[in-house]
């Protein structure tokens, strides 16, 4: 089963389709190692590498589209590498978000760094194109925050018509939504969306100053009042089959969870490894200047016949006769390297070297 490329990059949030269609034409994008087109079909086996990245893995795996509603703040750039800084802890939008393996986030309602309020943001690039592309008849909501002259100013005298870009935009409603004295905010409802712009010119054509606009509502989504700026919110899959039928998509409600990497398994190394493991540790303890040391039984004992080594301090503490080759510690004090042994050197017990001490 074959399927266009530049769709199913997109349906795995590499990019919208416009984009990986530019993409492609710039040739960014390699299908087996040759220059993709926009109308190149995927098949299993392929290899695909964009920007010589090979993101062949990432179309292998399916998993269920996510939808988040966050509240961005102003000024409170989108992409990490804006030169416009942060009011949310420094952090971009891209970089607030929860990070998803295989897929990448993409804005659907468009916002500058300088806009505030609620944002849309899918894990699905045919979905973004999609709704993106119906935003001339996807309604939305903003509430505006104006100086007005005077208290006792007549709300009903703001028109629902303004020119625009060369263009007539007309609003579906204005009314007042709260505030005191001459700062007052005031809810535009359109049936349009990405019409933000076009509200402050709607107050700036009455001489009202407008200090901020704030988008509250896209399509039937409503911003939540308790959600803080810079936080986010993950759609149910109710709502996100509403915006699946918003774009006229089919909602892929049964998606197979993505594959997971098989564990490595802990298995032990084989006996023969670990005899010679144990081996080697073995000969590297007799190179210790204490590898001679007998055991406390060999101790008690005071001599080991087959070895010639000394039995250590322990046989000294009790006053024994010294193992054969192992010299005894002379008048003038310790012998460094005791129980090595030592030719030449008379043999005798602790107490006979006591007794060759000159009295005091």
């Amino acid at each position: 089963m074959s399927e266009r490329l530049h769709k199913l990059l997109a349906q795995h949030g590499l990019g919208s389709r416009r984009e990986i269609e530019k993409w492609m034409l710039d040739g960014r994008v390699l299908l087996n190692n040759r220059p993709a087109q926009p109308g190149d079909r995927y098949r299993g086996g392929d290899r695909v590498l964009i920007d010589g990245k090979d993101v062949t893995a990432r179309l292998r795996t399916t998993g269920a589209p996510q939808v988040l509603i966050y509240h961005k703040s102003q000024g409170q750039p989108i992409f990490a590498d804006s030169p416009l800084d942060s009011p949310a802890g420094g952090k971009s939008v891209m970089e607030s978000l929860p990070a998803v393996r295989g897929v990448r986030w993409l804005v659907i309602n468009t916002m500058q760094a300088g806009d505030s309020g609620l944002l849309l943001i899918t894990s699905d690039g045919q979905l973004a194109d999609a709704l993106r592309r119906r935003a001339e008849t996807t309604p939305a909501a903003y509430v505006a925050r104006v100086l007005v002259p005077t208290p006792e100013f007549d709300t009903q005298s703001i028109p629902r018509v303004v020119q625009y870009d060369e263009e007539t935009i007309e609003f579906e409603s204005v009314e007042a939504a709260g505030g005191e004295g001459t700062n007052r905010w005031f809810r535009v409802e359109s049936t349009r969306a990405h019409r933000r712009a076009a509200v402050r010119a709607l107050f700036e054509s009455r001489g009202l100053k407008v200090s901020r606009v704030i988008q509250v509502k896209f399509a039937d989504l409503e911003l939540p009042r308790d959600l803080p700026r810079g936080r986010h919110r993950e759609l149910p899959a109710p709502r996100v089959a509403e915006l699946y039928a918003r774009a006229e998509l089919t909602f892929p409600a049964e998606v197979e969870p993505a594959a997971r990497l098989p564990e490595r398994s802990r298995r032990r190394p084989p006996p023969d490894r670990r005899k010679a493991k144990r081996a080697s540790v073995k000969g590297a303890g007799s190179n210790r200047p204490d590898a001679g040391r007998a055991t406390s039984g060999e101790g008690r004992a005071g001599a080991s016949a087959s070895q010639g080594v000394a039995a250590g301090r322990g046989a000294r503490g009790r006053g024994g006769s010294s193992a054969p080759g192992v010299a005894a510690r002379p008048a003038g004090g310790r012998v460094k390297g005791a129980g090595k042994p030592a030719a030449g050197r008379p043999v005798g017990t602790r107490g006979a070297a006591r007794s060759r001490r000159p009295a005091r």
